[in-house]
């Protein structure tokens, strides 16, 4: 599979991962919510050669999340003006984590290796499994919850469950040709058993309903678990990202 551009996949995922608030500056595409996610309060360039007048633009940036009460912070991806992390370097931004971008073609991919429940919306049941799976904080299960009412593309919740409850949940979104994958956690007590796999396989199916040839997904670097279980899935490694915050 050729793997799609940097720009396609990164459109795909702003809009599968809403943002309450958010506004463009020049290439660049400006996001807050409550204070979780970093991809939902971060701002992400969509173009390395908008580069002009850097300094003003991060300071009116710094100036729209201090209004909120929110600490500024950037996503380093590819596309970033190569001078923005040098510039956020002199003004005392520090370099957090790391993720991988990673892309894999649906076709081909096998069917679920047992049941898995397909939703239009989230319902609580779903929402708390995610919250035990993930050890989510309030701030992002609140951006979460707003999903349903802020979304655009068509979305997809899955559930697998086990023992009589939800014990693993992913999220997609297909934007064209293109699906996201995000969201996928895993009850403690119930890992090891395969259960995120069929839950990520069934995001998958759905995905290649609606249209969509190709899936990208994000995972830290550190994750190997995670790693080891796309790379078996056929996903590689597109580019990855950094942020830059503030303090």
């Amino acid at each position: 599979m050729d793997t799609p551009p940097i720009e396609l996949l990164e459109r795909a995922a702003l809009n599968a991962v809403p943002a309450p608030r958010q506004a463009l500056c020049g290439a660049a595409v400006v996001r807050a919510g409550h204070g979780g996610a970093g991809r939902i309060n971060s701002a992400t360039w969509l173009d390395p050669a908008d580069g002009v007048d850097l300094p003003a633009r991060v300071q009116r940036i710094e100036g729209w999340y201090e209004r909120l009460g929110v600490r500024p912070r950037f996503r380093l991806t590819p596309l970033s003006p190569p001078a923005l992390e040098p510039l956020l370097m002199a003004r005392g931004y520090a370099r957090m984590g790391e993720t991988i971008v990673m892309a894999g073609a649906l076709d081909g991919l096998p069917l679920p290796d047992g049941p898995a429940e397909t939703a239009e919306a989230p319902d609580e049941a779903w929402f708390d499994a995610s919250e035990g799976g993930a050890a989510r904080v309030a701030e992002r299960m609140a951006e979460l919850r707003l999903f349903p009412s802020l979304l655009l593309v068509p979305a997809a919740w899955v559930a697998v469950r086990l023992e009589g409850r939800i014990a693993s949940v992913a999220y997609a979104a297909a934007d064209g040709t293109v699906a996201v994958l995000s969201g996928v956690a895993t009850l403690p007590v119930m890992r090891g058993r395969g259960l995120a796999r069929r839950a990520c396989l069934a995001a998958f199916g759905w995905a290649r309903s609606e249209g969509a040839r190709v899936a990208c997904l994000q995972v830290e670097a550190e994750n190997d678990p995670a790693l080891s279980l796309y790379r078996r899935l056929g996903f590689r490694e597109s580019y990855r990202y950094v942020y830059r915050v503030r303090g």
